[in-house]
Order: C-alpha cells, then sequence, then structure tokens
C-alpha cells in the first residue's frame, strides 16, 4: 500500500490495496490516519460487493440510514442509492442529490464523521464531485475574521434544503421531519481527532446565524460560503466505475454536478458512518 496526495491542500490517493479483502490493523491506521489529516482518500479500480463494501465502511465506525429509506438497499439498508435509473416505473435511487455545497447530515443532532462513495456506474462526462477544504478555508481567514466569527452558531434545517432542492417532489412526511429538526452547530468546528479548526457552513442547509438579523445573517453566510469553496481550497474529482472515496465531514464540503441524465446512467452507492456532536 502506498499513498499519493491528490492536492497540496488535502486528498490522498491510497494504492496498491484490493478492499475485498480484510484491511490489516496496521495499514487500517494508516488509512485512518490519512483520512484524519488529508480529510479525502481515494482508492481506484475496486470491485465491490454491496457486502464488501459495508465491511471496510464499518471499519471507521458505526453506519447510518438515510431518512429516504425508500433508496435503501433491501439485502444492505446500510447503502443510500444515488441514482438517474428508473426500473420497472420505479426510482432506484436519489436523483440531483448534492447539488449544493454541503457537508453529510449537518442537519443531525449528531453529524456523521464520513461517507463512503462507490461508483458503479459513471457517466464518460459530468457528474463530477467537488470537495473543499474547510480547515484550508479557515486558515486562509484573517485574524479579525477568525475573532468574530470564532464563537458563532448556526442552525442547520434538512426540512429547509429539502423545501429548495426538492420543491417539485412530495412534501416530507410529519414522520421524516420529526426525524430531522432543525439544530444549532458551532460556525467554527474542533476535529475531534486532530484539534484542528474548520469552517463548518454549507449552501440551503444552514438557515441561519443565531443572535444576527434576517439580513446580517445572510449576508455573513454568503461571504463564508463564497470564501470556502474558492479554488484555492477545492479539488474535482472526475469519477470512473471502481472508485471508493471515503471524505472526513468534519473538515470538508462537498458538491456534485450536473450531466446529461437523459443521456446517461448514474448508479452509486454510499454509506454513513456515525460521528459525535460538533464542537
Amino acid at each position: 500500500m502506498e499513498l499519493r496526495a491528490l492536492t497540496p491542500f488535502m486528498g490522498m490517493e491510497v494504492r496498491g490495496i484490493d478492499l475485498r479483502q480484510p484491511v490489516g490493523d496496521a495499514d487500517f491506521a494508516l488509512i485512518r490516519h490519512a483520512l484524519n489529516t488529508h480529510s479525502v482518500l481515494l482508492f481506484r479500480d475496486q470491485a465491490l460487493a454491496e457486502a464488501d463494501h459495508v465491511s471496510f465502511s464499518r471499519r471507521f465506525g458505526p453506519l447510518l440510514t438515510h431518512v429516504l429509506t425508500q433508496f435503501l438497499k433491501e439485502a444492505h439498508p446500510e447503502i443510500y442509492v444515488l441514482s438517474n435509473v428508473v426500473d420497472a416505473g420505479k426510482a432506484i435511487g436519489n436523483h440531483k442529490e448534492g447539488w449544493n455545497w454541503h457537508s453529510d447530515l449537518s442537519y443531525k443532532a449528531e453529524p456523521c464523521l464520513g461517507s463512503l462513495l462507490y461508483a458503479i456506474e459513471t457517466p464518460p462526462e459530468g457528474a463530477d464531485t467537488l470537495f473543499a477544504s474547510m480547515h484550508a478555508a479557515w486558515d486562509a481567514l484573517d485574524e479579525d475574521a477568525q475573532q468574530r466569527i470564532r464563537h458563532m452558531k448556526a442552525v442547520h434545517s434538512y426540512a429547509a434544503y429539502y423545501g429548495k432542492a426538492f420543491a417539485d417532489r412530495n412534501p416530507l412526511s410529519d414522520e421524516q421531519k420529526a426525524k430531522t429538526p432543525d439544530v444549532a452547530h458551532p460556525l467554527v468546528r474542533t476535529h475531534p481527532e486532530t484539534g484542528r479548526l474548520s469552517l463548518y457552513v454549507g449552501e440551503d442547509v444552514v438557515k441561519e446565524i443565531e443572535g444576527l438579523s434576517a439580513g446580517e445573517s445572510e449576508t455573513l453566510l454568503a461571504e463564508l460560503n463564497g470564501h470556502a469553496i474558492d479554488p484555492a481550497f477545492t479539488h474535482r474529482h472526475v469519477w470512473q466505475p471502481g472508485d471508493l472515496i471515503i471524505w472526513d465531514n468534519r473538515s470538508t464540503m462537498h458538491r456534485a454536478t450536473p450531466y446529461d441524465d437523459v443521456k446517461y446512467r448514474r448508479v452509486m452507492h454510499r454509506t454513513t458512518v456515525a460521528g459525535d456532536r460538533p464542537f
């Protein structure tokens, strides 16, 4: 196994490992350390069965199931399907998911540690994923800006996000709303394993900043989101079938990009590792 940097500020490619086979403790310790320090890990040329994907994911911690249960795999409900494919008149996965900058499940009281996304079918063009380093974004703020926001909190809202992203769909059920109440998190969070600070923002899902007027909140969120996705802090991944990427939701944001969903098929499987409350 060898590690190769994807960018100077974020990301490592892990080479020479077949994730269908058990990963030894020493190698996994290196993988875990690389995730904590580089935030995004890429494994190419994998040929994972659903059980392999779930088994490797569990090495990072307990797995979560998504609130949109209609898109979970029956045999392995830990796997959430992202796809534009329709089979027998029924969508096999969620489509147009994550086309805004976000950190997965930030609307939960205990957001996830990370996500492992596995590419089964990918379009020959489009459908890339962009990643942004929130460590690098925080480090690049001047001292006055850091001091201003250091102890602020922001409200994350799945209902607000869903209403904007999926206005053409049926609204959330009362049960789904009950599972995803609004929650306040620090605007600057501490990585629990390294102690590094990072911005904790996001488009659409972050509704407001506590203690500010609506106008002040909107302006500051726009400034911070714009800063966080500066090209100096971002990396674009061009997917190939067999790619597995794990990203650290405690220190990154990401977004999907559009593709010709009439001409091309896309099938992706995602598992999500439980985390703890941001501080």
